[in-house]
C-alpha cells in the first residue's frame, strides 16, 4: 500500500502537523552530465602597482625591511586581488614604487637603474650608499624578471653616474626564500592597509557549481535483492572565499593559515528503493570530482579548490518493500572561518537550512531508510612550488532518518488526507518516526577534522490507525 508523508520547514523549529508548507523550489543546474556551467579555469595574478603608494615621495627610495606587493588580473585591481607582505632580512627597495625610475636593465652580475629626476637620483645615492647588501625588487622593466613575476636581486657594491643618472649595482638574482624572514599573503579584495593577524577579508573568489546526475541513475544494486535508483539528483553551490597565510622562512614553519568561506547550497534528491527481501546495507555513490586551479601567482602561490558530492543511504528492512523518498535543501548565507592550525578557532554562522522531505512505502515491513546527500568544498594551497602543500574544507550533509512499521492497509498523507486517527495504535496502521538531520564538518588535511554545526529536527513520531 501507499504511505505518502510530506513536510517542509526551516530547521529552526520543530514541525507539527499544522506546520505543513509548500515545497521550497530548488533551482536546476547543469554539470557532471550534459552541458556545464562550471569549468576548470585558472585566474593568473600578475604584479600590479600598489595604489596606496605615493610614487613621487622621496621616502620610497629609502631601503626598508617591510615591503608590500600587490597582484591582480591583467595588471588591474579588481575582485580577486592578492597582497603579499615580506619582513625582509635585508633593507629593500621596490623600484616600481619610484615614479622617477625610467629604466631597469639586468644581467647575470648587475642591475642598472636609470632615473629621470636629479633630486630623486641624489636621494637614492645618499640612501643606497650606506646599505650593503640590500635588495632590489623589479617589476617587468627590461629583462629583469619573468612574465607575471617580480625579480629579486641582492645588491652589493654600487657606482653612480651623475651625468646619465644611472646607478649600477653589482648583484645576484635570488628569491624570497633567501631574502625574507617572514612572508604573509592575504587573498581577497583588499584595502590598502597592513595585514593584521586574524583579520577577516571579504571573500571575493567565487565558484558557481552545479551537478545533476542523469535521471534514473542506478546508485547501488545487489541483484536480485536490492536496486537503488536516483530518480532525480541535483546539487548546486555558490562558494566565495578568501584567506590568510603566514610563513616563517627562518623556522620553515607555517605560523598562520585560515580561510573564510561563504556559501549558498542546494540539494534535491529523489530515490526509489526496490528491496525484494530482508536486507541491511549502507552505500555511497560519489560523483566525479570537479577541481579548479582557481588562483595562481607564478612562482609563489597556487590555490586550487575542488567540489565533490556524494549520495548515500543506510537501509535496513525485515521484508520486501518498495520505497520512494525525497530530500530537498536550500541554504543561503552560510559562513565559516576555517583555521587550519587551531580547530578551536574555527567557527560558523548562518547555517539554517530550509528543507523538504517525504517518504512513500508499500508493503508490510519494519525498517529504516535514511538517505543523505553531501557536498564537500575543499581548498588546496601550494606555496613556493610545493614547500607547503595542504588543504582544508567543509562538508555539508543533509539527510532524512526514517523508522517505519507498516501493519495494515491504507494511506497516510500529512498534507491533508482525511479518515485517519492520529491517536491510533501502531498495531492497526502505521508507526513512523522521522527527522531531518543536517551536519557541517570542517577539516584540515594534516591536522584535524571537527563538526562545526549539527541539527536533528523531529518531523513526526506518531502512530496512525484507520478510522
Amino acid at each position: 500500500m501507499l504511505f505518502p508523508l510530506r513536510f517542509a520547514a526551516k530547521a529552526a523549529a520543530v514541525l507539527t502537523l499544522a506546520d505543513i508548507a509548500a515545497s521550497i523550489p530548488i533551482e536546476a543546474y547543469n554539470n557532471v552530465q550534459g552541458s556545464s556551467t562550471a569549468t576548470n579555469s585558472t585566474t593568473v595574478l600578475g604584479p600590479v602597482s600598489n595604489p596606496n603608494i605615493d610614487k613621487v615621495a622621496l621616502e620610497n627610495v629609502v631601503p626598508t625591511t617591510n615591503v608590500s606587493l600587490v597582484y591582480g588580473v591583467n595588471g588591474t585591481l579588481a575582485q580577486g586581488d592578492m597582497k603579499v607582505s615580506h619582513a625582509m632580512k635585508y633593507p629593500t627597495v621596490v623600484l616600481e614604487d619610484i615614479a622617477a625610475v625610467t629604466a631597469v636593465d639586468c644581467d647575470a652580475t648587475s642591475v642598472v637603474v636609470t632615473f629621470a629626476n636629479l633630486t630623486v637620483f641624489n636621494a637614492a645615492q645618499s640612501a643606497w650608499a650606506v646599505e650593503s647588501p640590500f635588495v632590489l625588487i623589479t617589476n617587468h622593466m627590461g629583462d629583469c624578471d619573468a612574465q607575471l613575476e617580480r625579480g629579486i636581486f641582492l645588491a652589493s657594491s654600487l657606482s653612480f653616474n651623475n651625468t646619465t643618472l644611472e646607478v649600477t649595482c653589482a648583484s645576484e638574482k635570488t628569491d624570497v626564500s633567501t631574502t625574507a624572514n617572514v612572508t604573509e599573503i592575504a587573498f581577497g579584495h583588499l584595502a590598502g592597509t597592513a595585514i593584521a593577524k586574524r583579520m577577516t577579508i571579504n571573500p571575493t573568489y567565487t565558484m558557481d557549481f552545479t551537478a545533476p546526475l542523469a535521471d534514473n541513475t542506478v546508485l547501488y544494486q545487489y541483484a536480485p535483492y536490492v536496486t537503488v535508483t536516483a530518480d532525480t539528483a541535483t546539487v548546486g553551490a555558490n562558494v566565495t572565499f578568501s584567506g590568510y597565510f603566514k610563513y616563517s622562512w627562518l623556522l620553515f614553519k607555517v605560523e598562520d593559515l585560515y580561510f573564510d568561506i561563504d556559501t549558498d547550497f542546494s540539494a534535491d534528491l529523489a530515490l526509489s528503493l526496490d528491496l525484494a527481501a530482508s536486507y541491511s546495507t549502507s552505500f555511497a555513490y560519489t560523483a566525479p570530482s570537479l577541481t579548479y586551479s582557481l588562483v595562481s601567482v607564478p612562482g609563489l602561490l597556487t590555490i586550487g579548490p575542488a567540489l565533490n558530492f556524494e549520495i548515500g543511504a543506510d537501509l535496513s528492512v525485515n521484508a520486501a518493500v518498495d520505497v520512494t523518498t525525497e530530500v530537498g535543501l536550500a541554504l543561503t548565507g552560510g559562513s565559516a572561518h576555517l583555521d587550519l592550525l587551531d580547530s578551536a578557532s574555527s567557527s560558523t554562522t548562518g547555517w539554517t537550512p530550509e528543507y523538504t522531505a517525504s517518504i512513500n512505502a508499500t508493503g508490510n515491513v519494519e525498517g529504516e531508510v535514511n538517505p543523505y546527500v553531501a557536498l564537500t568544498v575543499e581548498v588546496a594551497i601550494d606555496f613556493f612550488s610545493g614547500l607547503v602543500d595542504l588543504s582544508a574544507g567543509l562538508t555539508a550533509q543533509p539527510g532524512l532518518n526514517n523508522t517505519l512499521t507498516l501493519t495494515a492497509s491504507g494511506g497516510v498523507d500529512l498534507a491533508g488526507v482525511t479518515g485517519l486517527n492520529s491517536n491510533g495504535t501502531c498495531s492497526e496502521g502505521l508507526e513512523l518516526a522521522s527527522e531531518f538531520v543536517f551536519g557541517l564538518d570542517a577539516f584540515a588535511t594534516q591536522w584535524y577534522s571537527t563538526t562545526l554545526y549539527s541539527v536533528a529536527i523531529p518531523i513526526v513520531d506518531q502512530c496512525y490507525s484507520w478510522a
